[in-house]
């Protein structure tokens, strides 16, 4: 009698492990990123995505105008800041933007509408270095953009220059008119 029980019991095993299986199916999973930054992508329980931003080439400069989405500023010893959209800016540049032209001239529209104009190129092989003179009155002024890139659809910079005596030193960052 044991013995039966012992090879029904088998039987049943046997029979049980057959039908839960047949459902039981395997696959891999294989992800293909396509990005154009150069990016290190290691597949773990953690993911490490260092990223180099996009040179802000002269194509990318000319592309469009570029008005003000961030500015934090020092100017003339005062802290100024200003964010697209945002209340409680201590300055307005809603209607502030400048444009780039392809011959290296440009226009720069403050935001009262006053348009001066401005020659510019780049003053380091890495294209991280831009100084515009801009054509402002009694005498022109040299702006030096340094750390410029270009990343999630804006131009990155940070902006100094002296204005007749005021000093500006300011991180801004520009998206497309």
């Amino acid at each position: 009698m044991f013995r039966k029980f012992l090879c029904f019991s088998s039987l049943t095993i046997v029979a049980a492990l057959l039908v839960c299986t047949a459902g039981t199916t395997s696959c891999t999973k294989t992800n293909t990123i396509t990005i154009t930054d150069t990016v290190i992508k290691t597949e773990t329980d953690t993911l490490n995505v260092p990223e180099k931003d996009t040179i802000a080439t002269a194509a990318i400069l000319t592309a469009n105008p570029w008005e003000a989405a961030y500015d934090r500023a020092s100017v003339g010893g005062n802290i100024v800041i200003y964010v697209r959209g945002a209340s409680g800016n201590t300055e307005d540049l809603d209607n502030d933007y400048i444009t780039f032209n392809g011959n290296f001239t440009g226009l720069y529209s403050d935001n009262s509408g006053t348009q001066t104009t401005f020659t510019w190129s780049y003053s380091d092989s890495s294209y991280t270095k831009l100084v515009w003179i801009w054509n402002l009155s009694p005498q022109p002024v040299t702006v030096t953009w340094e750390n410029l890139s270009y990343h999630d659809g804006a131009i990155h910079y940070t902006e100094y220059y002296d204005n007749n005596g005021t000093e500006v030193l300011s991180s801004e960052i520009r998206i497309p008119k």
